[in-house]
């Protein structure tokens, strides 16, 4: 009769036993066996949400399955040009696009690099998106809650100062656009630009 010794790594989750050695006297026999993976059961929100942050997008569960993406699969935005009005954001696998081994890759955290200008372009129709379906595997990217972009209160600004100031009053006039953001200039009213008054680059 030989004494027995069995020793294994026990896992209450999964209820599987690994590493199982086996030792017949002096001899160490081992076993080897495979690890059954658990099954992991994923809830999913009633809505796809995509955040925008600082230097990544962040998928909620619905979004990754609506996508079809999971851990190190590729994601591709792109720009689309309707007829009619602005550009708008597309998001899709490289799969869905036809593009395989494009894009950007998923984390295990299902997140995606994205930063740069790619994220400030972005971050000028929102933060947090949903979709809607565009084409096959491709979604629109709808910002919840509008754009976040907001109106140049400088322009605005400008706009109210040249309607109820009269300049001429006082053998003035503006010299500046109230198109663009650009600082207001105001000129003499006598002022005729010359060569040698004009701006010249350094």
């Amino acid at each position: 009769m030989e004494r027995v010794t069995v020793t294994f790594n026990y896992d209450p989750e999964t209820k599987q036993a690994s590493d199982i050695q086996c030792v017949v006297g002096e001899a160490v026999m081992k076993k080897k066996t495979t690890r059954k993976k658990s099954e992991v059961s994923v809830e999913l929100e009633k809505d796809s949400l995509i955040t925008l942050e600082t230097n990544k997008l962040v998928f909620n569960n619905k979004a990754a399955a609506d996508l079809g993406i999971e851990y190190e699969s590729r994601v591709i935005i792109k720009w689309e040009k309707p007829t009619k009005g602005d550009l708008f954001p597309i998001i899709g696998s490289d799969l869905s696009f036809g593009e395989e081994g494009n894009g950007n890759k998923i984390t295990k955290a299902i997140t995606m690099q994205y930063k740069g200008n790619a994220n400030t372009v972005l971050a000028e129709k929102g933060n947090q998106f949903t979709l809607e379906p565009y084409k096959d595997g491709i979604f629109k990217l709808i910002p919840i809650g509008g754009s976040v972009q907001k109106p140049s209160a400088e322009i605005a600004e400008v706009q109210e100062v040249a309607q109820t100031i009269d300049l001429s009053k006082y053998g003035l006039r503006w010299g500046g656009t109230f198109k663009t953001a650009d600082a207001v200039h105001i000129q003499l009213a006598s002022f005729t630009p010359t060569k040698s008054s004009s701006p010249t680059a350094e």
